[in-house]
């Protein structure tokens, strides 16, 4: 059975998706599935001792083990020898990046952060280094809150640039450290600075160019089918919807981070005009860039105990009708709040915000309903509120690690204290 890797949430933070930067604590007890990451993060290593794998390189980890991941990059972690505690702070690279070579320097100076950042992605800090950085992510924390305990803090004046500066400090630090050390392999032999598993990074870095397998056949000396095999089979997109997700995922961020045109973004990003970018994006978020943009610059607000006596109604409400066509900002609209605050109450309820909650119920139907009737696939997916089997199958495998068609045939379906094997009952085809 194909072992795709997890695609990763492009936003920061799971209740604000202008954030940002978002910071949590992470605890891990045992090997993880390989997670491919749309935005930047850093993990840092308090305790414990395993092995992580970065795009198919692994690495020994230990106490303050500090490692950088960049866009569409996979990791993986493959043992755990003690459990590992860590902190996680995801933040957007390409803002950090562009402020940093833009506004913070003043001197017009021609340099890289990110390319070997990506180069030598771990670094092990000694006790006076890791004093330092811990203090840098104490201090993000106490400004964005911790976001697994519903830690929303109230937002203060200039946080943004305040959270701006520390992230830049830390891609700083990051960067003097790796000239002065070397990475260390999970065999404990030395890692030189080298050219790794590049794929996704040249495609999200040259998203303005007009990219093909043919042209990437060339770059990396690999068949187009390869190419086309290997991307399939770490993020199950063919390369042409891949190509889309990364340009959407670019979108994203400057329609919530600049005050850039929808033709300029649609440029920048590679698709042909203002038009083709609105129909792209509206199929894949649901709403029109003008739309999504006027949602995420609108004010945050604390999460308020009026917040949570509306919780009942809004959960009903998605309970009883997930199988329809039903967006954010309608149900947000319907209970006369924003859509940031509706993710709250959903956080705080069922730990999950209201895109992972309607995929956790659509899924969980659909599993019903391949278990307990002989309807196809597409019938399903339309039945639990997709418009195609394909996006179907996407959140399928996304959550079940397997195809709707594998799980009826893998399955078993219990009925009270008895297992039966629905295949016999239904005679579904193979």
């Amino acid at each position: 059975m194909p072992n795709y890797a997890t695609v990763q949430d492009q936003f920061c933070s799971s209740y604000d998706k202008r954030k940002l930067c978002g910071f949590d604590y992470e605890f891990v007890d045992g090997p993880t599935r390989p997670l491919l990451h749309q935005t930047s993060r850093f993990l840092y290593f308090l305790r414990g001792k395993g092995t992580i794998v970065i795009d198919g390189h692994p690495y020994k980890i230990i106490p303050d083990t500090w490692i950088a991941v960049l866009p569409w990059e996979t990791t993986e972690i493959s043992s755990v020898d003690e459990p590992l505690q860590f902190i996680k702070c995801v933040y957007n690279s390409d803002f950090i990046s562009q402020t940093m070579k833009s506004t913070y320097n003043t001197g017009n100076e021609m340099f890289s952060i990110l390319t070997p950042i990506g180069n030598t992605p771990v670094i092990y800090c000694t006790p006076g280094e890791a004093k330092t950085i811990l203090g840098i992510f104490d201090d993000i924390k106490n400004e964005v809150g911790v976001d697994s305990i519903f830690d929303i803090t109230e937002e203060k004046e200039l946080t943004n640039v305040y959270v701006t500066n520390k992230l830049c400090e830390l891609l700083i630090m990051f960067k003097r450290y790796i000239t002065k050390k070397e990475c260390i392999q999970e065999d404990g032999s030395i890692i030189e600075l080298r050219q790794r598993s590049e794929i996704f990074k040249y495609m999200y870095s040259h998203l303005n160019e007009k990219q093909t397998l043919t042209k990437l056949s060339g770059m990396f000396y690999m068949s187009e089918s390869a190419i086309s095999k290997y991307i399939y089979t770490v993020t199950n997109y063919s390369f042409s919807d891949l190509l889309n997700e990364m340009r959407i995922t670019k979108a994203t961020d400057l329609l919530t981070n600049t005050d850039l045109t929808l033709e300029t973004i649609a440029q920048t990003v590679g698709f042909t005009d203002a038009s083709h970018i609105a129909k792209v994006f509206a199929e894949r978020t649901g709403v029109s860039p003008k739309t999504y943009r006027n949602i995420y610059t609108s004010v945050v607000n604390r999460f308020s105990e009026k917040e949570k006596s509306l919780s009942y109604g809004i959960i009903t409400y998605i309970y009883d009708n997930y199988c329809e066509n039903i967006k954010i900002q309608d149900v947000a609209q319907r209970f006369n709040i924003t859509v940031i605050e509706l993710n709250r109450v959903l956080l705080f309820q069922v730990e999950k915000n209201f895109d992972d909650f309607l995929t956790f119920l659509r899924i969980n139907k659909g599993c019903e309903l391949l278990l307990t009737t002989n309807l196809s696939v597409i019938d399903i997916a339309v039945m639990v509120g997709y418009n195609n089997a394909k996006t179907f199958n996407r959140n399928f495998i996304k959550i079940k690690n397997m195809t709707p068609t594998a799980f009826r045939n893998k399955i078993l379906f219990q009925k009270g204290s008895e297992t039966i094997m629905v295949e016999k009952l239904y005679g579904y085809p193979k």
